[in-house]
């Protein structure tokens, strides 16, 4: 979810890169993984209060991973700043509050405060789960995406609520500046009920899903002219390693925050006359699993 991002795009934006890719020989078949998914984290919100032994209510990209930035609370040129205060814990939910607030941090000011949570652990290949109901109206840029600790960005679903039966995922390289992107059209209208956004990271393939329905998905191998495919069963034959895939080393935060928009930003622009405040984004649970 970064403030950077050109989103006219609607499909893979490899061809364009000029990043140089040769011929990869695979001499024997390539599986798919197999194996039962096992869940390996959980988050319910059950009780009163956020777990600040697994999650921080800010961007923790200090020195000292404290909120002590500027960027740290506003994610840079976006319509808000995020206070502990606005993420709420009850009745097995999590509640991230956006408000019409003017406030002040180190120096930058927003006329808007909302929330949003950070994992303190960084997690591996696996399928990720939220279940969520996002906010209706124009201004609200709700994101469930993970960032990495070498150069990926996977974006399981970012929104802007002016369309709510919209919604986009992303995989991006920071290493080498390249991104694939990929709008989600649903029939249901995302603010009326929850939805269960998922997504899979195998080590040649990543799967989004909404409710169990796939809706993208991205390979490590395209073919020799650079076309994605959409299997991780491979026969031997020549390939070419698609550069926006995540390095097998990767490790990947899970952030999940109620952004606001403003001229700036991309999928949605400035709250307008009819967007309602105080509004929220709910969360019922997290969950993450790994191949037994």
């Amino acid at each position: 979810m970064t403030k950077f991002l050109i989103l006219s795009l609607s499909v893979i934006l490899i061809a364009k890169t000029g990043f140089p890719q040769h011929d990869t020989i695979i001499s024997s078949p390539v599986m798919c993984e197999s194996g039962n998914w096992v869940l390996t984290y959980a988050d319910e919100f059950e009780g009163d209060v956020l777990n600040v032994q697994d999650w921080v209510t800010w961007y923790p990209y200090s020195e000292d991973g404290s909120d002590r930035c500027a960027f740290c609370r506003t994610h840079g040129r976006e319509g808000q700043i995020f206070l502990d205060e606005n993420v709420e814990v009850s009745d097995g939910l999590m509640r991230i509050i956006a408000k019409q607030d003017s406030v002040e941090w180190m120096g930058e000011h927003r006329d808007y405060t909302s929330g949003m949570i950070h994992s303190r652990t960084a997690f591996g290949h696996g399928r990720y789960e939220v279940r969520s109901k996002l906010p209706p109206g124009a201004g609200f840029w709700p994101a469930i995406w993970t960032f990495g600790q070498i150069s990926a960005e996977l974006d399981i679903m970012e929104a802007g609520m002016q369309n709510p039966k919209r919604y986009h995922t992303s995989i991006h390289n920071w290493q080498v500046g390249i991104m694939a992107h990929n709008k989600n059209r649903v029939r249901r209208n995302l603010a009326e009920d929850f939805h269960v956004y998922t997504m899979e990271w195998e080590p040649n393939i990543i799967r989004f899903f909404i409710d169990e329905k796939e809706v993208w998905s991205l390979s490590r191998f395209t073919s020799r002219r650079g076309r994605n495919l959409k299997t991780c069963d491979l026969k031997p034959g020549r390939y070419k390693i698609n550069p926006v895939f995540p390095s097998e080393l990767e490790r990947l935060y899970l952030i999940i925050g109620l952004g606001i928009g403003n001229e700036s930003t991309p999928f949605t622009k400035s709250p307008d006359g009819e967007t309602i405040f105080p509004n929220q984004m709910e969360v019922d649970w997290i969950r993450i699993y790994q191949r037994e």
